[in-house]
C-alpha cells in the first residue's frame, strides 16, 4: 500500500515526463497484507473520516465510500458515517482506484506495474541497478523500498519446536492458515494483539465452533474505540523527556479527563500529533526503557479496535469459545494429529497444557532486519546499503526518507517509508502517517529528478 501511495502522489504532482515502475510480487498492487484480506469482518482500526489517501483532502475516502453507497453498494449495515469502521477490503479497492485515476490524469507519466520481486541491487554509473527474481534487470534513478511489515519470528519454547510441525502456521496471513480446519477443532493463537483479533473473528466468520485459545505473556487485549470527547491539547513542553516522567503526566491528564466526563482516549488521541517529535527527541536509553516497560500498555491503548469487533470478541468470550491465557510458553509436543502446548501461568509456578489442532503465530511483525532471510534484505545488509536503527525497530533513515548506509552516509538514491522508519519516528505504520510520508517523499523525489533532468 505504501508504494502505491508514493506512486499516486508522484502521478498527481509530476509536471515532467518520468517513468514509474511499481514492482509487486503479489497478483495485485495496493493492498498489501492488511487490505488484501478476503474477510469482510476485518475492519479498519481508524474511522472512515481519517482514512483519506491525501493529507490535504481529509474527507476524500469518506466521500468515495458515500458515492459507492449511492450506486447501491452495501458497505456496512446502516450505511457509512464519518466515524464508521469500514471493511478493510473496501480500502484496498479505494487505493487501487486512486492509482488508476491518478494514472489517467497524468498521460505524461509512464506507470508500469511489474509482477516480480527485487532480490538485489547495486550502484550503477547512473542510478541503481535492480535485479529481479525473474532474472530481469532494471535501472532506476531513485528507488523507494516500500517494504511494509515482515512476518513474525517463530516463538521459541524452552523445549520442542513449532516450526517443525505441519500443525503450526508461522505467518497468520498465509493463504492456507485457516484452511482445512475442522469446525470443532481447538485452535491456539500465540499473541493477543490486533493480528490475534483478526484471526479469531475470521474463524468466527467461517463458522468455526471449536475453542479459540490466545496465549501471551500479559494477556492484554486491544481496547475499543469510543468517541466521547475532544482530544486533550498537549505541547512538547508538557512532556518530560523521560519515560517515567511522561507516563506520570499522561496519568495526571487521564485523571483530569475523567473528572470532566471524558476518558483516557481523549488523552492518547491528543498525544498523536506530538508522538513522532517526542520520540525523536527522547534519549536512546529512555526509548529502551519505554520498550521494556511501557510498550505493551501503550499498544493496547493506542492501537484500538472497532466497537463492533470488540463486541464480537466479548460475545465469543461469554460463550466460552474464546479464552485468553496469560503465561510464558514452555514447550510444545506433537502427538498424533494435535499439539500439546505447555505454558507457565503468569504470577504462578503452575503450568497448564492446551491440546489443540492448530497453532497460529499472531505475535506481530518482526522488526529486526538482522533476522530476516528475504534475499533483498540479506543482500542490502551484505552490500552495506542499509543498517538497522539503534533500537532494531527498523532501518536507519534520514528525515527526508533517505536510507542511511553501513558507513553512516545518507543515500542519494535509496528511500523508504512506513514501518522501516519505526525506530526513528515510532508512529509510522498507520495510514495518517504513511500518507504524509508518501506525499513528502514524492516531493523530494520530484525535486531531485527535476535537477537531474536539467543537468542532463
Amino acid at each position: 500500500m505504501s508504494g502505491c501511495l508514493v506512486a499516486i502522489h508522484l502521478l498527481r504532482s509530476s509536471r515532467t515526463s518520468i517513468a514509474i515502475k511499481l514492482i509487486e510480487k503479489k497478483d495485485v498492487v495496493g493492498r498489501g497484507v492488511a487490505y488484501g484480506t478476503p474477510h469482510s469482518c476485518h475492519r479498519l482500526n481508524v474511522p472512515a473520516v481519517k482514512m483519506s489517501a491525501f493529507p490535504d483532502n481529509p474527507d476524500h475516502f469518506l466521500r468515495w465510500v458515500e458515492n459507492r453507497e449511492e450506486t447501491g453498494l452495501d458497505i456496512i449495515p446502516g450505511g457509512v458515517e464519518p466515524l464508521s469502521f469500514v471493511p478493510r477490503p473496501v480500502f484496498g479497492d479505494y487505493i487501487q482506484e486512486q492509482l488508476e485515476v491518478a494514472r489517467q490524469a497524468a498521460p505524461h507519466v509512464q506507470l508500469t506495474c511489474i509482477r516480480d520481486e527485487v532480490v538485489d541491487l547495486e550502484s550503477a554509473s547512473q542510478g541503481t541497478l535492480l535485479r529481479l527474481r525473474s532474472g530481469v534487470q532494471l535501472r532506476a534513478d531513485k528507488v523507494v523500498l516500500a517494504l511494509g511489515n515482515f512476518p513474525p519470528s517463530d516463538p521459541k519454547p524452552a523445549e520442542g519446536s513449532f516450526s517443525e510441525s505441519p500443525l503450526y502456521y508461522g505467518f497468520a496471513w498465509a493463504p492456507d492458515t485457516l484452511a482445512h480446519l475442522e469446525p470443532e477443532a481447538p485452535v491456539l493463537l500465540i499473541g493477543a494483539g490486533l493480528t490475534m483479533v483478526d484471526q479469531a473473528i475470521a474463524l468466527r466468520e467461517r463458522g468455526h465452533r471449536g475453542t479459540i485459545h490466545a496465549l501471551s505473556r500479559r494477556g492484554l487485549l486491544p481496547s475499543r474505540h469510543e468517541f466521547n470527547g475532544t482530544p486533550e491539547l498537549f505541547t512538547l513542553d508538557d512532556l518530560p523527556y523521560t519515560t517515567l516522567g511522561a507516563w506520570r503526566v499522561i496519568r495526571e491528564r487521564v485523571a483530569r479527563a475523567n473528572e470532566r466526563g471524558n476518558d483516557w482516549r481523549t488523552v492518547i488521541d491528543g498525544l498523536r500529533p506530538l508522538t513522532q517529535q517526542f520520540w525523536k527527541n527522547l534519549p536512546l536509553g529512555e526509548k529502551r526503557r519505554f520498550l521494556r516497560h511501557v510498550r505493551p500498555y501503550w499498544d493496547i491503548h493506542r492501537h484500538r479496535i472497532a466497537p463492533e469487533i470488540h463486541r464480537m470478541m466479548a460475545d465469543m468470550a461469554a460463550e466460552g469459545v474464546f479464552q485468553i491465557h496469560k503465561g510464558q510458553l514452555l514447550r510444545c509436543d506433537e502427538v498424533g494429529d494435535h499439539l500439546d502446548v505447555t505454558f507457565r501461568q503468569r504470577y504462578s509456578t503452575e503450568t497448564k497444557t492446551l491440546r489443540v489442532r492448530r497453532v497460529i503465530n499472531c505475535t506481530g511483525p518482526e522488526c529486526d532486519y538482522r533476522k530476516f532471510q528475504q534475499p533483498l534484505i540479506v543482500n542490502l545488509l551484505k552490500g552495506g546499503f542499509i543498517r538497522p536503527d539503534s533500537l532494531a525497530l527498523g532501518l536507519d533513515v534520514a528525515p527526508n526518507g533517505a536510507l542511511v548506509d553501513a558507513e553512516g552516509e545518507i543515500s542519494a538514491s535509496l528511500f523508504t517509508l512506513g514501518p522501516p522508519q519505526k525506530g526513528i519516528w515510532w508512529e509510522t505504520t498507520a495510514v495518517p502517517e504513511i500518507r504524509q510520508q508518501a506525499k513528502t517523499l514524492s516531493q523530494v523525489l520530484l525535486h531531485s529528478l527535476t535537477g537531474m533532468l536539467v543537468n542532463r
